[in-house]
């Protein structure tokens, strides 16, 4: 045999043991160089999802650990730290901040309000302006404080036309059904439960009549984006496989959430009556500038709306802070 045939032979069969070996030692080649991902959430079961995606391996190979961290201040330290890598947030709590600018680039919407935040009134009540000079209450940070802001915003209104109480939820919707309040902005089910307790008063908006204005979104660290996009792609593959689980297999995913949550299976369900979770084909839509509902639209939206009220002071574009790279792949 030609002796320059005879060693590019041998060099060819220990190229494929010594890779065949790496093969085998690592099953997952394609994940390698992947960082781990951590991701930061308060206590809300709208994040269920994420659970179901982690605990049947729908993340690809990725390192994906869901923490819980309560305060948004503590999220946003933990981010900029790097003992974190992503958050879920809503628009308005992503951008209340003040003299710093929001961190993190959102590529991926999770879910919906659909009817689990409003602002209830008393029956003498028929139109926002109604309310002007008015004690109204409401707890700044919740989604139904922004959907009281959104309100007065249409009517060219702000929380100053107002005698605005800075309360906790679950006083404001308290002090509603003890008719100390002409209206407030509370959550399932202490809605409906105030609504009941104060005869002839309503839910007068609710999410549910403001279509994309109260989502979660995640939000990822800029040079995780920029350098790793592949790995916010897995993540949201992970997601939306976990909600064709909870579709196609609904009792194991709700027992999955409900411990994740510590709630019952009924509970859980119950919760899920006011909220949608958004899927692959609606991520693709609101994501889509041209859409009259789309995510850029409804950030720049509610950055205007916290600026007139005093929430923040610095408004970014949403175009700099969120981004349609990654949903486009799943096209």
């Amino acid at each position: 045999m030609n002796k320059n045939l005879l060693v590019g032979i041998i060099v060819v069969v220990i190229l494929l043991v010594v890779g065949g070996y790496f093969v085998f030692k690592n099953p997952n080649q394609s994940n390698v160089g992947i960082p781990k991902v951590t991701i930061a959430m308060v206590t809300f079961p709208g994040y269920g999802p994420l659970y179901v995606a982690k605990e049947k391996g729908f993340f690809d190979g990725v390192d994906v650990e869901l923490k819980r961290i309560e305060s948004i201040g503590d999220i946003r330290a933990a981010m900029r730290s790097g003992d974190i890598n992503m958050y879920a947030a809503t628009y308005d709590i992503y951008q209340t901040t003040k003299d710093v600018a929001p961190i993190g680039l959102g590529f991926l919407a999770i879910d919906e309000s659909h009817g689990a935040d409003g602002v209830a009134t008393a029956g003498d009540i028929n139109s926002v302006r109604d309310l002007r000079g008015k004690k109204v209450g409401a707890e700044p940070g919740f989604p139904p404080y922004l959907v009281l802001q959104y309100l007065l915003d249409k009517e060219g209104m702000t929380l100053k036309d107002l005698d605005f109480q800075d309360m906790p939820t679950t006083d404001a919707g308290n002090a509603f059904a003890a008719g100390k309040l002409v209206a407030a902005g509370i959550y399932e089910p202490a809605l409906s439960a105030s609504v009941k307790a104060r005869p002839g008063s309503k839910v007068f908006a609710s999410s549910a009549d403001i279509p994309g204005l109260v989502q979660d979104l995640l939000f990822a660290d800029e040079k995780l984006a920029k350098e790793h996009p592949e790995t916010l792609e897995k993540v949201a593959a992970g997601y939306f496989k976990a909600l064709d689980y909870i579709n196609s297999n609904p009792d194991d995913a709700y027992q999955i959430m409900a411990k994740a949550f510590a709630v019952s299976v009924q509970d859980m369900k119950d919760f899920k009556s006011g909220v949608s979770w958004i899927d692959k084909a609606e991520n693709i839509k609101l994501f889509d500038k041209t859409n009259t509902v789309n995510a850029y639209k409804t950030y720049d939206l509610v950055c205007n709306i916290l600026k007139k009220n005093g929430d923040t002071n610095i408004c970014l574009k949403s175009e700099d802070k969120l981004t349609n790279e990654i949903v486009n792949q799943f096209k």
